[in-house]
């Protein structure tokens, strides 16, 4: 395009001279596709510009979605000015809601919004409200995404919207959630025994008599959210569920309500648990039955195979179950293990079966030997193993971001592992390596095999590399080695933290007493190499015991600042 053209279109700075441009370029026949876009470029920045003047709005660092928006509103504020209109509701929901609030609340009704139809019939739906709702969807509620999809004729998952966020049914649902996650928080992710009236006063409704119906409505909620993400039906926690719950209807089978009660009352549940249920259930209407009813009517199979996901027994639920014959919960360093497995394969994870799959399973059992942990014949087996690895996807960023969600039966231990090892790699490879090492080097000794010592927080590393840290710590050569070389250059034994002396509190009986503390974190260690005493420093018990107390052992600076402060 010529660069005069060009400039006269810059200098262009209100609708109707914009207006005039185009008419007389379209009257000498002089319009092309060319001017008519850059026409269009010039009618957007006026546009954004306006935007700005009439909201206040400050449109320099915006996100894609409401680049999109101002975009939209730009464009329709130009079509509408050049038929003799205005746009003065649009900019009023803007200077109110904001952006992205203006255009949910827009698209979020029973009809499309006038935008919608004024770009459609301009030829220009891309950037619509409801076009960018449905190309950003993680700005936006899930309720204005149904919207969007229907106004742009696409397929919803249910045919009636979800419930408003800030409805009473959603925020009661939400707070139903978050006091069960607080319940279970407080006794280590098990959920205590609790009735239909404690889950109704926890949200406000004290009257069962007026409240029954809709508390009933809101654990089927949560209910259908625990079907879609494969956990346990957290209303069948309560002490005696209400009496139609999970009753046989049209199915020819009937729902497993005890093994499946079990489940929901002896799981460890994690915030992440919670977290995924509350994101759930605000993609659901506010009634579910229907949503029931269509599932045993269009997927059976796969909701029988979730019911009965968690066993088939008929028996009496007791409130604790005995730990002889079950398997010890899932150690850090097996942890470690299994997600550096995941790692290395990140993209397509070994299937059941596979070689890596079984040659971890043998690790772990001999890991579960070396630690004194190991239960019988199914402790750690190919099929746990499998599964273990594919709780870690629900975790993982590269595959969520799918929309995939991954095993969701897991617990906070691997949400641990995997925020302080996912994204280091290289170390990962290196404490896994190093407890591959220890299960060789301690295959035949009991010096890993013994209880956990109290106040003695188990190492970012986990449990070899606690054991293997602390047996070298107390290694009787090196620890009379270490004070012998103290006491020849300082002529006493100190704490090199706080400079205490057992000797110049305690007199001749305190004399020798000194703990020793090994400083090279073990799991850096090469194989086979052995501790020296330039390792090792000299603290007092107290200051030792500091140093071990946290996940994360302090070092002598963090130690030292400690004391300092």
């Amino acid at each position: 395009m010529d660069e005069k053209i060009s400039r006269t279109i810059q200098g262009l700075t209100s609708w109707d001279e914009l207006g005039q441009f185009k008419e007389n370029a379209e009257f000498s026949g002089r319009m092309t596709a060319e001017l008519q876009s850059a026409l269009d470029w010039r009618a957007a920045q006026l546009g954004r510009i306006l935007v700005a003047q009439k909201t206040g709005l400050d449109l320099s660092i915006l996100s894609p979605a409401q680049e999109k928006i101002v975009e939209a509103v730009s464009r329709y504020v130009a079509i509408k000015t050049s038929h003799g209109s205005h746009a003065s509701r649009t900019f009023d929901q803007l200077r109110k809601r904001g952006l992205i609030g203006a255009a949910e609340s827009a698209v979020c009704r029973s009809s499309p919004t006038e935008g919608f139809k004024t770009l459609t019939d301009a030829n220009e739906r891309e950037i619509s409200y409801e076009q960018i709702v449905v190309s950003y969807p993680q700005e936006f509620s899930s309720r204005a995404t149904w919207f969007s999809r229907r106004a742009l004729g696409l397929p919803n998952a249910w045919s009636t919207p979800p419930v408003d966020e800030s409805s009473p049914t959603q925020t009661r649902t939400a707070a139903l959630l978050q006091w069960l996650k607080a319940v279970a928080a407080k006794n280590d992710g098990v959920i205590p025994p609790f009735s239909n009236d404690d889950a109704a006063a926890a949200v406000g409704m004290n009257d069962m008599r007026t409240h029954g119906r809709v508390q009933g409505k809101l654990q089927t909620r949560i209910d259908y959210a625990c079907y879609q993400v494969g956990l346990p039906p957290l209303g069948l926690a309560v002490t005696q569920p209400f009496q139609r719950a999970w009753t046989q209807e049209e199915q020819n089978w009937a729902f497993p309500t005890a093994a499946m009660q079990r489940a929901a009352r002896l799981k460890v549940w994690s915030d992440a648990d919670f977290d995924n249920l509350l994101r759930e259930t605000k993609q659901l209407p506010g009634e579910v039955h229907p949503l029931w009813t269509a599932a045993i009517a269009g997927e059976e199979e796969k909701v029988k195979a979730w019911a009965f996901s968690f066993g088939f027994e008929d028996v009496a639920l007791p409130r604790k179950v005995s730990s002889a014959g079950r398997n010890a919960p899932w150690s850090r360093d097996e942890l470690i293990l299994a997600l550096d497995l995941y790692i290395n394969h990140r993209a397509s994870p070994p299937g059941k079966g596979s070689p890596e799959i079984v040659e971890l399973s043998n690790i772990l059992n001999s890991l579960g030997s070396v630690l004194g942990q190991r239960t019988g014949d199914s402790y750690r087996n190919d099929n746990g193993v499998y599964m273990k690895l594919m709780n870690f996807r629900r975790l993982d960023p590269q595959y969520t971001a799918e929309g995939k969600k991954g095993l969701t039966r897991g617990n906070k231990d691997e949400v641990r592992v995997w925020d302080e090892f996912a994204s280091e790699p290289q170390r990962l490879a290196e404490v896994a390596q190093f407890i591959r090492n220890g299960i060789v080097e301690h295959k035949n000794d009991a010096d890993l095999s013994g209880p956990d010592e109290p106040g003695i927080e188990e190492a970012e590393e986990g449990k070899v590399a606690t054991r293997v840290h602390r047996y070298r710590e107390r290694d009787r050569r090196l620890v009379e080695e270490a004070k012998a070389q103290a006491l020849k250059k300082h002529g006493r034994l100190f704490c090199v933290a706080c400079n205490f002396d057992f000797t110049n509190k305690y007199g001749t009986i305190g004399a020798g007493i000194i703990d020793v503390h090994h400083t090279k974190p073990v799991h850096t260690m090469e194989a086979g190499e052995k501790t020296k005493v330039s390792d090792l420093v000299l603290l007092c018990s107290n200051c030792h015991r500091v140093v071990h107390s946290k996940r994360k052992w302090l070092t002598l600076e963090q130690l030292r600042a400690g004391i300092g402060g």
